[in-house]
């Protein structure tokens, strides 16, 4: 934990626990790790908020146990833990945050309740696409109030928005198709 430069306490002869700070990334959690027998390690991240409880994991809890299990890997392979520690310390902060696996949508600006908030919004666009093509009155949500078409109008407009939505899932499924090749 000190290669990491996390502030930590010992709890007991196999149990620590490290407080991260805050920070752009992280915004403070707790990380405990617990020595089992057989030489198992048992890595724990725990946002701790002082308002409400984490609702929504951006990828930074899986960032912080994936750069934890990195660093001890590397620090294995390299026989830090048999080497003073100031020697290695230096060298080991580049090669430990590059031996972690990136997952590309965690802790990107899209990975947490903005893009739920988008599917939301167009789940509610499609459903009231399709209540208005099969009964001539089309609601579309907006901010404060939202209006009302009714008639031929609602029919066309409805058309038109689910022709949106299945031009969108071609496009998606064609360019996964793709990149999959």
């Amino acid at each position: 934990m000190e290669n990491l430069d996390w502030p930590y306490k010992v709890l007991s002869d196999k149990e620590f626990l490290a407080s991260l700070p805050f920070s752009g990334w992280t915004w403070g959690e707790d990380f405990k790790v617990k020595i089992l027998s057989g030489g198992v390690i048992e890595a724990e991240s725990k946002c701790k908020t002082v308002r409400l409880p984490q609702v929504f994991d951006f990828g930074k809890n899986r960032q912080n146990v994936e750069t934890f299990f990195a660093r001890v890997e590397h620090g294995i392979r390299q026989g830090v833990y048999e080497r003073p520690l100031s020697a290695t310390k230096q060298e080991s902060i580049e090669q430990g945050r590059q031996a972690a696996p990136k997952n590309r949508l965690a802790g990107s600006l899209l990975g947490g309740c903005l893009i739920g908030t988008l599917i939301l919004a167009t789940l509610i666009y499609f459903i009231s696409a399709v209540i208005g093509l099969l009964t001539g009155y089309l609601y579309l949500p907006g901010r404060g109030h939202g209006e009302t078409i009714h008639g031929v109008w609602a029919r066309i407009i409805s058309v038109m928005i689910l022709m949106f939505f299945a031009w969108i899932i071609v496009w998606v499924l064609r360019n996964r198709r793709k990149s999959r090749l």
